[in-house]
This record gives structure tokens, C-alpha cells and sequence, in this order.
């Protein structure tokens, strides 16, 4: 019997020949001698998937698989005898064995999203795609690139529309839920304009609600701050609140930069502002949960913010906090997120040299009047002066909206929320 390093030699010599039939049957001579022969395995598991044998190709890749779990080049190719052969779930279980190897790759969110969708289980296929936006934001956006290779392009094209899908019939079920009132029509018909089916026709130019957009009759910039329940007992107060704020602020121990790794603000200009406290917050609510050993600084805060229409998510305040802007320091125009809600700025602590514009309209905080403005309005703040410039901003109820649309509202973000949440690749 020959020895396994003269049948080596001997399948090489026949390789480089062209032999190929040949050199084949030398490998499986030498698989014979010692089945887990790393070089036999891979020459015949390349030469079958060359030749599209997938059956034979799987056998000699299970192998492989077992002798070396952690090589992607095994476990991709794996995956993809199995899915020419039609055995897709069989494949999704060899590309989630991929995903937990590399959980960093774009690609496998695409290759595992399609898997889903060919099955039929657009769900889990939306789940996989979205976590994939997650790891690589623009993995939805790549079929829009011109010099893209086509298959990740149809790829990243169904991945793109699965989610509109997935979104707009969640956001429409929802609504639906609550009843088939003519009074919900208008936030049945709101857009969500990042991931939607339907088509996305802004009023205004420079009005671009970045999340969830509703038509409303008018779309003023600034609103009368009169027409909030609450504004006359919050500026009364104004002096105990000023004081209790500067007294309590700590932005070494409560303050975070407000704008993290994850802000969604596209250009350079936004760069100077990321993780650095030159734009500050110290949030009392986020999201609806309350930061309660802030809270428990500003009681005087809190009970006059409790009288004011605040907007809601998840049974509390959706977003309350003191924004501090560092002196000299500018922040870029901009769109707000949601046009349900207007943002309200109640003035702290304002130097000579702070202004705020909404699309054309340019005003000066005065300390103690509330400012209330729809920021989904392109708009811009600064602060040119050598002091910091200190305002407690918090979100109030568009006052278009009855109480069955707020509470649509909520419900079609809570649904998305709770959706989010509930994503898993395996």
C-alpha cells in the first residue's frame, strides 16, 4: 500500500496535469487511508461544487464542517450546496452557524433575510434584515450604488422592500385595532419615512419629519404657548424651577453627550457635537422611563411639567431633559423625529448671543416664556456667547390630535418598539 505522502504527491502531479478523474480517485484513496484528510476533503468539495454536484459537494463539506467548525470558507460554501439543492432550512441552520461565527458581516443578514423570504416567513426575514441595518446602516441602500455587484443589489433591494412591507402593514394593523373610525383616517395615512411602502410626499421642502409623519390643516413653525394647559403654571413657578435646575445640575455625575455613536445625522458638520459634552444633556425621562435619581433633584420641575400636556410612550413622558450647549457652540439645522409632537423650550439660563431658527423664523429665548415650535421644520440653535446656555426642553401633544389619535400614536411606536425588541437571527 502506498503511503498517504506519495498518494499526496501522486493527486498533485495528476492536478496540475489536468487530470482530473484521476487525481479524484487518488483522494478517495487517500480519504480511505484517513477520512479526515483536510487537502482530499477540500479538493473534492471544490471540484464538485465546480461540477454543481451539490449532493456530493455537502458530504465532503459535512466533513470538513466537523474537522473544522470555525472556517467560514467551509461554512459558506456548506450553506450554499445546501440552498442549490433546495434544502433552505437546512441552509439557514449553516448560515446561522456562519452568523454566530461572524456576527459582524453585513452579508450574512442579506444571505440569511433571503433564505427567510423565499420560505415564506417574511417576519422572521424582516427580523433578520433589521438587525442587519443595525450592524451596517447603509446594507439597505446598497442596491441604489450604480457599481454594486448585481446579486447583492437584488439582495439588498429585497431586503429594503420586505421591511416597507413588514412596516407599513404593522403600522396599519395597529391602527386598525383600535376600531374602523373615520377619526383615525389621518393617522392611518401618517407615513413613516424612513421604511414605507407607500409613497412619501412632503408638503414643505423644509419640513421632513424623520420618523413618523402626519398632514395636518396648518404647519406653523411656532405655536402659541398660550393654547398648552399648564404654560401659565409653569412660567409662574419659573423662579423656583431656574433655581432648583442650576442648583441640581451635575453634568459630571448625571450629563451625557447628546449625540451618541447612534444618532442618525448625516454630514460632517455633525462630528464636533458626537460624544462630547459641548452639547449636553441630563435626561429626566427617555423613551418613557423616568431617570428617576435625577427626577428626585428637580420636584418643583416635575410637578409643573405634570400639568402640561406631555407627549407619551410606554406610560410616561417620551422625552424631558436640560440641554446645556457649551459657549461658541452651534448646532447644525436639522429635522425633529415625530411631526405628533412639538418640541418646548422653557428658557433657564439664556447669555446674549443664543437664538433658535425654524425654517425662516428666527427668535431669542427670553428667560421664563415657554417656546414652543414644530421641529420637524428644518431648524438650527446656537450660542455665541462665553457662557453656557441652559433650557429644559420637553415634548407636548400636537394640539391637532383628539385623544383616540394620541393614543393611536402611542400604540403604532409601541408596536414598533415592542417589534424591535423581539428580533433574533437564530
Amino acid at each position: 500500500m502506498q503511503s498517504i505522502a506519495a498518494l499526496e504527491a501522486r493527486a498533485s502531479k495528476l492536478s496540475k496535469r489536468g487530470d482530473m478523474q484521476a487525481a479524484v480517485q487518488v483522494c478517495k484513496d487517500i480519504l480511505a487511508i484517513d477520512a479526515n484528510h483536510l487537502s482530499s476533503l477540500r479538493f473534492l468539495a471544490d471540484l464538485a461544487l465546480q461540477s454543481a454536484d451539490f449532493a456530493a459537494a455537502v458530504g465532503y463539506l459535512a466533513a470538513l464542517r466537523a474537522i473544522s467548525p470555525g472556517d467560514l470558507q467551509v461554512v459558506t460554501q456548506f450553506g450554499q450546496a445546501l440552498y442549490r439543492l433546495g434544502e433552505l432550512e437546512q441552509a439557514i441552520a449553516a448560515y446561522t452557524d456562519y452568523w454566530r461565527i461572524n456576527p459582524g458581516s453585513a452579508m450574512i443578514y442579506l444571505t440569511l433575510g433571503c433564505l427567510y423570504a423565499e420560505l415564506g416567513n417574511t417576519d422572521k426575514a424582516a427580523q433578520v434584515f433589521s438587525l442587519g441595518e443595525a450592524a451596517d446602516p447603509k446594507l439597505l441602500s446598497w442596491w441604489k450604488k450604480p457599481d454594486i455587484n448585481p446579486g447583492v443589489a437584488h439582495m439588498s433591494r429585497v431586503a429594503w422592500q420586505t421591511l416597507c412591507r413588514h412596516h407599513t402593514e404593522l403600522h396599519l394593523r395597529t391602527v386598525d385595532a383600535l376600531g374602523d373610525s373615520q377619526d383615525l383616517t389621518r393617522i392611518r395615512d401618517a407615513i413613516w419615512p424612513l421604511l414605507d411602502a407607500r409613497p412619501i410626499n412632503y408638503e414643505y421642502p423644509k419640513k421632513r419629519p424623520q420618523v413618523f409623519s402626519i398632514r395636518f390643516a396648518s404647519s406653523p413653525t411656532f405655536f402659541d404657548a398660550s393654547m398648552f394647559s399648564g404654560r401659565e403654571q409653569l412660567e409662574r413657578e419659573y423662579h423656583v424651577i431656574r433655581e432648583e435646575i442650576l442648583a441640581g445640575l451635575n453634568l459630571a455625575t448625571d450629563g451625557r453627550p447628546y449625540l451618541g455613536d447612534s444618532h442618525q445625522l448625516e454630514g460632517p458638520q455633525w462630528e464636533p457635537l458626537v460624544n462630547r459634552m459641548d452639547w449636553a444633556s441630563v435626561h429626566l425621562y427617555r423613551g418613557g422611563a423616568a431617570n428617576q435619581k435625577v427626577i428626585d433633584k428637580f420636584p418643583a420641575t416635575a410637578r409643573a411639567l405634570a400639568q402640561l400636556p406631555l407627549a407619551t410612550i410606554n406610560g410616561g413622558p417620551s422625552e424631558v431633559f436640560i440641554s446645556v450647549l457649551a459657549p461658541r457652540t452651534r448646532i447644525p439645522e436639522h429635522f425633529g423625529v415625530s411631526s405628533a409632537t412639538l418640541t418646548a423650550h422653557l428658557p433657564i439660563e439664556i447669555p446674549q448671543g443664543c437664538g433658535l431658527k425654524v425654517h425662516r423664523e428666527t427668535r431669542s429665548p427670553e428667560r421664563g416664556k415657554l417656546m414652543v415650535f414644530d421641529d420637524t421644520w428644518e431648524h438650527s440653535a446656537w450660542n455665541n456667547s462665553a457662557r453656557p446656555r441652559v433650557v429644559l426642553i420637553f415634548e407636548v401633544w400636537h394640539p391637532e390630535l383628539s385623544e383616540l389619535e394620541k393614543s393611536a400614536v402611542v400604540r403604532t411606536f409601541e408596536a414598533r418598539e415592542h417589534w424591535l425588541k423581539q428580533r433574533t437571527v437564530d
